[in-house]
């Protein structure tokens, strides 16, 4: 071994579920520059080189292995913060996971370069070629021309295993393998043009407008150039040039031949907000705003987390805005997030016309590279992007000088990651991260979630109400229908009562919109056969297939199995098959049946996979292009219609009758939500809830806006039954193909467990959905009281499934810990 005095180590964090951070040796020269933060490329395994995170610089050599050396050094300054480092800690470890499954979750998949593995040939005598075989042979010959991945080799050879044969012609010393790192992250570069110098003078200008008078397309180049009445030193973009003054590519050439223009390439930000031609002015707070603001402000001098309690419509976002100009002022960065990214086009908009460039938004739906750029900005503390609009992986990047954290629709569980680890939720992860930045946390909702309003009662948070609709609007008025007697009367028509009918039929006259909520997509989720009652069952899920009208096929919404829509039953063959239960999609049909004149719109998963199909639909909607919104979740959470006086529900029960100790909360907030949506402007709205239990008392309490009621019944119960906030709770999910295996494995994980904390473990049992993509499922429901030290079990569970993955028959059993899952 080197002598240890002389050597420098770091521990990195590799993008791998790995329970701890590995060790690698660094030359003199490379540690200079090496800080917590940086990104290398280090070789682990036998043939894969991965990006790491460079947490420890040290000289300490670790005592069970040799430690390899690290292939290079990707950055010359840090790409993950000081503060997210602890951050990654802290959510490895509070939820359970690894840093490194965390680090994969952060990073931009563009900033994790990965080794490309590439076969080469050496140069090889006859005696060497005639060893080989008629496979190893035919790779030898395609090597002559062109190095090749494993992928193309595969192609070429037509074996899916192709390893074994590249292996022995390395031993024969007629190939080998070469590794390629790919940096991913390409900057966007367009090309620009300048007026050349000399012309910037106003006589020598003058005359190069005189010698283009026989070039009249080139002359109108240049006057597109100077049309702005901007400095004649800046750049222009030449795509835009060229539609400016309608010329072509040659016209452009021809001027940066002749030395008129200079050409070169700048960088571009791929996520670019729609500019606003005039910043609007502050719009005037109500008096009951301008109180909030006050109260707010004062909470927060006392409470780093603040509820803020609004009634839907009462101006939330206004107040937000005063917030956000005074940390702008403060030169602080401003985290805003939101439940799902539907919400980002409307809250962005109004950002953008207040604060201008100053506005980047984050979310899934944006590319690799457009992701990575947003990454950079707040990483430089660029203030074009001190305002972060996102939905929940946002409070993962990479803040400087975090001043206010805005969590919208605090109780909305999209906040919650549920696959895959790390599973955190980004309201609770934001607290923390606040605290830790010395920032300050807003928490909105008109419904507040249990465990939030519990905080308040408890002194943790702070409390500010807003108790009336901006401009004095009243709430909308909500009416309970009943599908028992529509059923008993014969008065439905699909779906829907004649009192939803009529409804709509007065709304669409007086020229308003509507909305109509079904939270379950599709067509229909069953398929059965009237003749022996066969269901399509899903051949990798324990699921019914669901007919999805549009592709006319039966999808599995777990794995995405599909067949086509079959003409007879698969089981008796008798061309009997009917659809049973209703979706988006069917509603949307029936929708047209009733009203075939009215354009209608459809907002679910399925018609929104596009990037920008969100934003297209709810444009579409906003400018009263669509007449009637169909849609689920999506269209209740916050989005602001002026011309909405009417929202149906088409069926309640579905959400009341969700086996969740949380559905009677879910179902208060989701339905106080979509009624918010109705009569937002001048006229009071109305909202028709159809039901087949008028008299549950949830729906009661939605009738009235009771939440104090929701939230006491809400309490009993819960402390009763131990749920949470009184009780935290921790599920272990077990997945196996075999189905003894998880039986066995959960049984053993279980007993363990209870050795040490009897009573507070539930299960094992199989979840509604027990088998999903051949994977048999099994889980554990572990409660853990005030009393009891979370940490602590925390350890004990870790401990075990060290245990655990020593048992040779467990070990291709996966274990997936999951902690708040609800």
């Amino acid at each position: 071994m080197k002598n240890e005095a002389s050597l420098n180590f770091i521990d990195v964090i590799l993008p791998l579920a790995l329970p701890k951070t590995y060790t690698y040796s660094v030359a003199e020269d490379e540690v200079a520059t090496l800080r917590p933060g940086f990104r290398v490329a280090v070789p682990f395994g036998k043939q894969k080189i991965y990006t790491a995170v460079v947490r420890r610089v040290h000289q300490v050599a670790p005592q069970t292995y040799e430690p390899k050396s690290i292939v290079m050094i990707l950055d010359d300054a840090t790409v993950i913060t000081p503060d997210q480092l602890k951050f990654w800690k802290w959510i490895s470890e509070y939820y359970m996971c690894t840093q490194g499954e965390v680090l994969r979750a952060s990073l931009p998949a563009a900033l994790l370069i990965e080794s490309q593995n590439s076969i080469v040939k050496c140069e090889a005598t006859q005696e060497q070629l005639d060893s080989l075989s008629d496979s190893q042979f035919l790779i030898y010959e395609a090597l002559q021309k062109q190095n090749l991945t494993l992928e193309e080799i595969s192609k070429i050879t037509d074996r899916k295993h192709v390893m074994p044969l590249i292996v022995d012609m390395i031993e024969k010393k007629v190939a080998l393998i070469h590794q390629r790192l790919e940096e991913k992250f390409k900057p966007k570069k367009v090309r620009v043009v300048q007026l050349e110098k000399k012309y910037q003078q106003e006589k020598k200008l003058q005359e190069l407008f005189d010698d283009l008078e026989k070039a009249p397309k080139q002359k109108r180049v240049l006057m597109a150039l100077l049309s702005e009445g901007k400095a004649l030193d800046l750049w222009h973009e030449v795509s835009q040039l060229k539609e400016q003054a309608q010329a072509s590519s040659s016209h452009i050439k021809s001027l940066i031949d002749k030395e008129i223009l200079n050409e070169s390439y700048q960088e571009k930000y791929r996520v670019l907000i729609r500019k606003v031609q005039e910043l609007h002015t502050k719009k005037e707070l109500s008096p009951a705003q301008q109180q909030v603001f006050l109260e707010l402000e004062k909470n927060l001098e006392n409470q780093s987390v603040v509820l803020f309690e609004g009634v839907t419509a009462s101006g939330k976002t206004e107040v937000y805005i005063r917030l956000i100009e005074a940390q702008l002022k403060a030169g602080k960065q401003i985290l805003y997030l939101l439940p799902e990214i539907s919400l980002t086009s409307q809250i962005v908009s109004r950002l953008a016309a207040r604060f201008g460039d100053q506005v980047l938004v984050y979310h899934s739906r944006f590319s690799i590279h457009e992701r990575t750029e947003v990454w950079n900005q707040v990483l430089e503390g660029s203030p074009e992007g001190q305002i972060i609009v996102g939905a929940r992986s946002a409070v993962l990047l990479p803040f400087l000088d975090l001043g206010l954290v805005i969590v919208d629709e605090e109780h909305e569980n999209s906040y919650k990651q549920f696959d895959p680890a790390p599973r955190y939720h980004a309201r609770d992860s934001a607290i923390f991260l606040s605290q830790q930045m010395n920032a300050k946390v807003i928490l909105g909702s008109a419904t507040p979630s249990i465990e939030t309003s519990e905080n308040v009662r408890n002194g943790k948070y702070g409390w500010v109400q807003l108790k009336e609709r901006y401009g004095g609007v009243a709430l909308p008025h909500i009416e309970l229908v009943d599908l028992k007697e529509a059923h008993r009367k014969k008065t439905l028509t699909g779906m829907f009562t004649a009192t939803l009918i009529n409804a709509i039929k007065e709304t669409l006259e007086l020229g308003k919109q509507v909305i109509l909520f079904q939270n379950r997509r599709g067509y229909a989720p069953i398929l059965e056969c009237l003749s022996c009652g066969h269901s399509p069952q899903c051949t990798q899920c324990d699921v019914s297939l669901t007919y999805h009208q549009t592709q006319n096929q039966l999808r599995c919404h777990y794995c995405g199995y599909h067949i086509p829509m079959p003409a007879q039953c698969h089981a008796c063959g008798m061309a009997t098959l009917t659809t049973k239960g209703v979706g988006t999609q069917q509603i949307e049909e029936q929708v047209h049946q009733l009203f075939p004149e009215v354009t209608v719109g459809r907002m679910d998963w399925d018609s929104t996979r596009g990037k920008w199909d969100f934003d297209k639909i709810i444009e579409a909607f906003d400018q009263e292009r669509i007449q009637i919104l169909v849609g689920t979740q999506m269209v209740v959470k916050g989005l602001d219609f002026k011309n909405v006086l009417l929202v149906g529900v088409i069926n309640a029960d579905h959400v009341l009758n969700f086996p969740d100790f949380r559905a009677h909360e879910r179902s208060y907030q989701m339905l106080c939500q979509v009624a918010g949506r109705a009569g937002r402007s001048d006229q009071k709205g109305k909202v028709l809830i159809q039901t087949f239990q008028p008299d549950h008392p949830t729906l009661k309490q939605v009738l009235t806006h009771d939440y104090q009621g929701l939230f006491e019944v809400q309490k009993k119960e819960r402390q009763s039954y131990r749920y949470p906030p009184y009780y935290r709770m921790i599920r272990i999910t077990f997945k196996s193909r075999q189905f003894e295996t998880v039986n066995t494995a959960s049984q053993w994980f279980s007993n363990v467990v209870q050795q040490t904390y009897k009573g507070s473990v539930l299960g094992p049992a199989f979840p509604a959905v027990a088998r999903v993509r051949n994977y048999y499922h099994k889980q554990l429901l572990v409660k853990i009281d005030h009393e009891m030290n979370a940490k602590a079990v925390k350890k004990l569970l870790n401990r075990t499934y060290v245990s655990f993955q020593a048992i040779a028959a467990f070990r291709s059993t996966r274990v997936n810990f999951d902690v708040d899952p609800f």
